[in-house]
C-alpha cells in the first residue's frame, strides 16, 4: 500500500509525537510560518524523518484540496495495541480504568469526533470493530484533533473474548442502549468499567449486548430523536469524569 497523505499542523504533530505508524516524509510549503512550526520540525528530526520544502500546488495535489495549511505528513498505516497489552494494562492498574467499546461505527467522522471526548474526559483505551471507517485515517485523525493517535487502541477480530477478559478482570460492561434499564446519572461509576457504544446504523449486536452486566440510558426529551453516537460517548465519558473528581 502507498503512503496516506496527512494534513494539518496538528494531525503531523501527534503522528510524530507518538510513533504509531512509520512516517516517511514531512512536506511543508514555501510560505510556512517556520516559527510557528518550530516544534513540529524538531520532532521530525528527531526521528529522522526527512523534511522538504514543496511546491504549493504539489502540497494542494497531495491533499486534494487547499485546507492543508501548508503542512503535510506522509505515513504508514497506525499500529495498533495487541489486545494482550491492554488486558495485562489493566491487570497492572490501582486507580479504576475507563475503557470504551466503539461497535459498528462506519463514519470516519464520528469516529474522530467519539475518539476527542473520550479523550477529553479520561478514556484509557478504545476498542474498535473493523468498519469502513478504517479506509479513512486521515479524516478519524483530523476530527479527533490528534486524539486518534493519542489513545492507546485495539482492534480484536473479535470483541467478544475480549469482552470477557476485561469482565475477568474486574471491569463492569455497561451497554449505552436506548431502552436501557438505568439512568446514566443514576449508576455509580467510580469503579473500573466499560462503555460499549454503538454505531448510529445498526446498533450494539444483540450478542454484545448479552454480554453487559448492565445497560444503561441517557435521558433526554420525550419527542427528541436519539442522539448521534459521537455525543453519547461524550455524555457518557462526562457524567464518568465527573463522578470520579468527587472521590
Amino acid at each position: 500500500m502507498g503512503d496516506i497523505v496527512f494534513e494539518g499542523r496538528v494531525s503531523a504533530e501527534a503522528i510524530l509525537e507518538h510513533s504509531r505508524r512509520t512516517v516517511r516524509r514531512l512536506l511543508l510549503s514555501p510560505h510556512s510560518d517556520l516559527k510557528r512550526l518550530e516544534r513540529l520540525v524538531q520532532l521530525a528530526l528527531s526521528r529522522d524523518v526527512p523534511v522538504q520544502i514543496v511546491r504549493t500546488d504539489v502540497l494542494a495535489q497531495l491533499a486534494g484540496d487547499t485546507a492543508h495549511g501548508g503542512v503535510i505528513a506522509l505515513c504508514s498505516e497506525r499500529e495498533y495495541q495487541p489486545v494482550e497489552e491492554m488486558l495485562t494494562w489493566v491487570e497492572k492498574q490501582k486507580e479504576p480504568v475507563m475503557v470504551f467499546v466503539l461497535a459498528g461505527f462506519e463514519d470516519a467522522y464520528n469516529m474522530g469526533y467519539a475518539l476527542r471526548v473520550a479523550e477529553a474526559f479520561g478514556a484509557d483505551w478504545v476498542l474498535c470493530d473493523r468498519k469502513e471507517w478504517l479506509k479513512d485515517e486521515p479524516t478519524v485523525l483530523r476530527s479527533s484533533a490528534g486524539a486518534f493517535e493519542r489513545l492507546p487502541i485495539s482492534l480484536p477480530e473479535s470483541l467478544r473474548p475480549t469482552l470477557q477478559g476485561l469482565k475477568e478482570r474486574g471491569v463492569r460492561l455497561l451497554a449505552a442502549l436506548e431502552e436501557g434499564t438505568t439512568s446514566v446519572y443514576e449508576v455509580d461509576l467510580r469503579q473500573s468499567l466499560a462503555w460499549m457504544v454503538g454505531g448510529e446504523k445498526r446498533g450494539l449486536s444483540q450478542h454484545l449486548r448479552e454480554m453487559a452486566d448492565a445497560t444503561v440510558r441517557i435521558p433526554t426529551r420525550p419527542d427528541a430523536p436519539p442522539l448521534p453516537a459521537s455525543h453519547a460517548v461524550a455524555v457518557l465519558a462526562a457524567e464518568t469524569f465527573r463522578q470520579r473528581l468527587k472521590r
